[in-house]
């Protein structure tokens, strides 16, 4: 029986316990402290996030470098889409399409250079890895890429599709080209003397945007049809 009443005792100091714990009944202010949270504004997980001295987030921006990287990465294969057709299955219904894809990653490009005006240089050049920013030479290589990549399949388009067909998809195409006009008079803007390193960059491609009549590409790149 001392046993028992031992077990008795332990017990009834244990429930003591529980009975005087201050108990969770202000729900309200819990509630308040979660909604306090979803009020932050966080930035989207992956994102690299800077704590600047007056404890406020700041989202970094990419660089030019990093947009064009993601782009190439992007549309790399979609262009093989287009650079791969044949002339049986070279349609409007097969190209329209991926000509509407490579132009979305494209024009997701341009408020991410957009928000780049104005920054330090060191933000506007800074590498895809590492931290040494990059030269004028070193950017219009990774800007020339892109651009080659992109025109080539135009090219290949060109040559393969004739009469209805290319009635139809030579509008898509300069639509398409437009955006990438915007994005370079961008570029021009963040980054003096690019042009002069990226013309000779492009000379493979010179016939393919005279081909398709982009007048103002050319000004920008300093010529003339």
């Amino acid at each position: 029986m001392r046993s028992f009443t031992t077990f008795t005792v332990l017990f009834t100091a244990l429930l003591s316990t529980f009975t005087n714990a201050t108990p969770i009944t202000d729900l309200a202010s819990v509630k308040s402290d979660v909604t306090g949270l979803n009020k932050l504004d966080l930035p989207a997980v992956g994102r690299e996030i800077k704590i600047s001295s007056s404890g406020e987030t700041d989202v970094e921006l990419p660089s030019v470098a990093v947009v064009f990287t993601t782009v190439f990465t992007q549309i790399q294969p979609l262009t093989n889409q287009l650079t791969y057709l044949t002339p049986q299955n070279a349609s409007v219904a097969a190209i329209s399409p991926v000509i509407a894809q490579i132009k979305t990653q494209l024009t997701g490009a341009v408020p991410q250079l957009q928000a780049l005006v104005g920054q330090e240089s060191s933000v506007i050049l800074a590498p895809v890895d590492g931290v040494v920013s990059l030269t004028v030479a070193a950017l219009a290589t990774l800007i020339a890429d892109v651009l080659t990549l992109l025109f080539t399949a135009l090219g290949a388009v060109l040559s393969i599709v004739g009469g209805d067909v290319h009635a139809e998809i030579l509008p898509l195409l300069t639509d398409l080209c437009g955006v990438v006009t915007s994005i370079l008079q961008i570029v021009v803007t963040l980054v003096g003397g690019i042009i002069v390193s990226l013309l000779p960059l492009l000379v493979p491609v010179l016939s393919i945007i005279v081909s398709l009549g982009l007048t103002g590409l050319l000004s920008l790149l300093g010529l003339a049809l």
